[in-house]
């Protein structure tokens, strides 16, 4: 069994995952890293016990916009001919893919394509509303949540999790006990957090994140919006080196006007070799604190130090 996965969302992610796989399964992550060899030594290698395994390989650019050497493809190309049986490989992908690759036109083909986007407008909307049927809740609350969390799909649902701490079932949910579990100061901070890590300002970096610990804001949504913050400035110079104009890119990266030109300023920070270096830092460290090496508010902390240093 093989599976590609595009996503933007990590919560869709790990839902789709937990869905598929059987809780007693063996699981080995790794973040792509010129290492297709050992992933597919990995993946081809089972037990005595036919015991069934999963090998989950993030980054998994190089279906989209990134490139395996031409030996990498060859191997690649060569497993997904005959795959081994006993293994469920599954690639996972932040970034655009290209339908046109031998390698993604091969697993679309024969196997399994998944693509899990964030919802947004109205279906954010209406999915806020199926996650919350359990509670009695209006329209101007929904609202509320989502102008709180900017709207993003991750967030909402972080907070969505804190819920059941204080309503049971049937409750009804007013805008006074939302603005009590959901600051209204979040919107704000949220922003001027990601600034502040782009600017590279530590004061206020960590004053903030202070504040999201308070506030019970989860260190992985954090390290989500960070990835997705870096990952559209290594887009924007990508486009912008391939001369589309402003218009293009946002209509390429999903973006209204004003969010564009402070990508472009922001991205005049930085090198495209470094947004990748951060990239897969990230990258590292979630896959380590998922696979329990690693405490996730501490993870954080040493990547924000070691990227201010």
């Amino acid at each position: 069994m093989i599976t590609l996965i595009k996503t933007d969302s990590y919560v869709l992610l790990e839902e789709y995952l937990a869905s598929k796989i059987k809780k007693d399964c063996k699981k080995i992550t790794y973040v792509y890293d010129k290492n297709m060899a050992d992933i597919l030594e990995e993946a081809s290698y089972g037990s005595l016990f036919a015991e069934e395994k999963v090998v989950l390989v993030k980054n998994a650019d190089f279906f989209g916009k990134e490139k395996l050497s031409e030996k990498e493809e060859k191997m690649l190309l060569t497993y997904l001919e005959q795959p081994f049986i006993t293994t469920e490989l599954i690639f996972i992908t932040y970034g655009d893919i290209d339908k046109r690759k031998s390698i993604t036109k091969k697993i679309i083909e024969k196997y399994t394509w998944q693509e899990l986007m964030a919802p947004k407008g109205y279906e954010l909307t209406n999915e806020i509303k199926k996650r919350l049927q359990k509670y009695k809740i209006g329209d101007k609350e929904i609202k509320y949540l989502q102008d709180a969390t900017i709207n993003q799909f991750d967030l909402i649902c972080n907070e969505i999790t804190k819920f059941s701490l204080y309503f049971n079932e049937g409750d009804a949910i007013t805008l006074k006990d939302l603005k009590e579990i959901v600051p209204s100061s979040l919107h704000d901070n949220l922003f001027n957090f990601t600034d502040a890590v782009i600017k590279k300002d530590n004061k206020t970096t960590f004053k903030l994140l202070a504040e999201f610990k308070e506030m019970k804001i989860d260190a992985l949504q954090i390290i989500l919006m960070l990835v997705r913050e870096f990952r559209l400035l290594l887009y924007y110079k990508i486009y912008e080196e391939q001369k589309y104009n402003l218009k293009d890119i946002g209509r390429l990266l999903k973006l209204q006007d004003w969010q564009v030109t402070k990508i472009m300023k922001n991205a005049s920070f930085f090198h495209q070799d470094d947004l990748k270096k951060y990239l897969l830092q990230l990258a590292n460290l979630d896959a380590q604190i998922k696979s329990g090496q690693e405490d996730k508010n501490d993870s954080l902390i040493t990547f924000l130090v070691t990227y201010f240093s």
